[in-house]
C-alpha cells in the first residue's frame, strides 16, 4: 500500500495541497450541518430527550462501521475508501435536507455517519504512509497539524455560509448544499489522489485482530482514554450550545451562524497553537487540555461567563487537543496498519461520545441544560487525568516509530521479534 521507496519532501508538496482543500470542503459541509442540525431535529418535532437517544442512534450507527472501516482501507485500498465515504456522506445530508419526517431524518444520519466512518483517516493515510524515516517526526507533526488547521478553516467559513444563507435559505437546503459538496468531492478524489494498493493477501480479520490487539494493549491505553475524554468533551459541546443558544435568545439560524463561526474561528487558532507545542510531548499537552475544555462550557451554562466567552475558549482548546492527541497517534500507528489502528481508537472514543450525547438528552429532560453540563464536564477531566498517569505507568506509550513501518518487537504485528525498529526515540515524560 506503500511505494518501494520513501517520498522526498518535495514531491509531497501537490499531495499536501490537495490534502487541504479535502480537510477544508469536507469540514466546511459538515459544519453547515452541525450549525443547524439541533434545531432541524426540534423544528421536526423533537423533544430533548428525543434529540439525544436520536444523535445516539446515529453515532452508534457509525460506530459499527468505524471499526472494521479502517481494516477495508488497508486491504482494499485507501483512495477507493475515501471514494466510498464521501459518497454516503454526502448522500446523508442530501437526505436529510430534502424531507421533514422524523423517520427519514434519522436515516439520513445514519448514512452520513456510515460516510463519515469511512472517510475518516484516509486523507492523512494517503500521505502519512508516503513519508520515509528521514526527520519522520516533523513531517508527521507538520501533516496532521496542516490537515487540522485547514480542516478548521473550512469549519469556520461552513458557520459563515449559514450566517450569511440563513437569511434567505431554511436549514434544510443548507444541509443538502453541503451533502453535494461532499458528493463533488467524492467525483474528484480519483482525479486528485493517487491510486493506494491495498493488501488482498491480508485478511480483514486479522488485520483488525492485530490491531484491536495493539490498541487494548498497555501501550496504547494513555492514547485511549485521551480519545475517550477528548470526544466527550467535544460531544458535549455539539450538543449543548445551540440548546442554550434557543434558551436564550430565541431560534435565528443567522445567530447560529454567527455563534460558530466565532467558535471555529478560535478552533482554526487553538489548531494553529499546536505549532508551538513540542511534537515530542504530546503525551502531556494532549491530556492538560483535554481535562479543562469542560471548564467554560460549565461557566458559560451557569450565566459565570457570557455564553460566547465560553464556547470560544472551549473551542479553542478542542483544536489544540485535537491536533496534540492526533500527533501522539500517528506517531504511534506502523503504516501497515496505520488506518485499522486509526479507526480502532476512533471506535472506542465514539463509546464516549454515545454515552455522553445519550446522557445529555436524558439529564437535560430532567434536570435542564446547565446540570447536564456539569456532570458530563467531569468525563473528559477524568479521562484527562486517567491519561496522565497512565503515561507515567507505561513508559512504552511514549516511544515513538521512528521508521517507516516498524513497530516495537513486543507488539503483535511483529512476529517473532526479527522487525524491530531500526531506531527507537523515548522521550521525557
Amino acid at each position: 500500500m506503500r511505494d518501494s521507496a520513501p517520498r522526498k519532501s518535495s514531491d509531497e508538496s501537490p499531495l499536501l495541497t490537495r490534502l487541504t482543500l479535502y480537510s477544508l470542503g469536507c469540514s466546511l459541509a459538515d459544519f453547515v450541518y452541525g450549525a443547524v442540525f439541533v434545531t432541524v431535529l426540534l423544528s421536526r418535532g423533537a423533544d430533548p430527550w428525543m434529540v439525544g437517544t436520536i444523535v445516539a442512534a446515529a453515532n452508534f450507527v457509525g460506530l459499527v462501521m468505524e471499526a472494521p472501516s479502517g481494516a477495508l482501507g488497508d486491504r482494499y485500498g485507501h483512495r477507493r475508501l475515501l471514494v466510498s465515504g464521501l459518497l454516503s456522506w454526502g448522500s446523508g445530508f442530501v437526505l436529510i435536507g430534502t424531507v421533514t419526517a422524523l423517520p427519514l431524518t434519522l436515516a439520513g444520519m445514519c448514512l452520513g455517519t456510515i460516510g463519515f466512518a469511512l472517510h475518516s483517516g484516509t486523507l492523512q493515510t494517503i500521505l502519512i504512509n508516503r513519508v520515509g524515516s528521514e526527520d519522520r517526526t516533523t513531517r508527521i507533526a507538520r501533516i496532521v497539524r496542516i490537515c487540522g488547521l485547514w480542516g478548521r478553516i473550512g469549519s469556520a467559513l461552513g458557520a459563515a455560509l449559514v450566517m450569511v444563507a440563513g437569511t434567505w435559505l431554511p436549514a434544510g437546503p443548507l444541509i443538502a448544499c453541503g451533502g453535494g459538496l461532499l458528493l463533488l468531492l467524492a467525483l474528484a478524489a480519483p482525479v486528485c489522489f493517487p491510486s493506494t494498493p491495498g493488501r488482498p493477501d491480508r485478511r480483514i480479520g486479522v488485520i483488525m485482530l492485530e490491531s484491536v490487539s495493539l490498541v487494548l494493549s498497555r501501550r496504547f491505553a494513555p492514547m485511549v482514554a485521551l480519545a475517550v475524554g477528548a470526544m466527550s468533551a467535544t460531544v458535549l459541546l455539539v450538543v449543548s450550545w445551540q440548546p442554550m443558544l434557543v434558551e436564550r435568545f430565541g431560534e435565528d439560524l443567522r445567530l447560529n451562524g454567527l455563534f460558530l463561526l466565532s467558535m471555529t474561528v478560535s478552533l482554526t487558532v487553538g489548531a494553529a497553537c499546536a505549532r508551538w507545542v513540542d511534537p515530542t510531548r504530546p503525551h502531556l499537552w494532549g491530556p492538560l487540555a483535554v481535562m479543562v475544555i469542560g471548564t467554560p462550557v460549565v461557566l458559560a451554562a451557569h450565566d459565570v461567563v457570557p455564553l460566547i466567552v465560553g464556547l470560544i475558549a472551549a473551542e479553542l482548546l478542542i483544536g489544540l487537543a485535537g491536533v496534540v492527541a492526533g500527533v501522539w497517534y500517528q506517531l504511534m500507528f506502523p503504516d501497515a496498519n496505520r488506518s485499522t489502528m486509526f479507526s480502532a481508537i476512533t471506535a472506542l472514543a465514539a463509546l464516549g461520545g454515545i454515552a455522553t450525547s445519550f446522557g445529555f438528552g436524558w439529564l437535560w429532560q430532567l434536570w435542564g441544560v446547565p446540570t447536564a453540563v456539569t456532570l458530563l464536564a467531569t468525563v473528559s477531566v477524568i479521562a484527562g487525568a486517567t491519561s496522565l498517569v497512565l503515561t507515567r505507568c507505561f513508559p512504552e506509550s511514549t516511544e515513538f516509530i521512528t521508521s517507516e513501518n516498524t513497530i516495537s518487537r513486543t507488539d503483535p504485528t511483529s512476529g517473532s521479534g526479527r522487525d524491530r525498529p531500526t531506531r527507537k526515540a523515548r522521550f521525557p515524560r
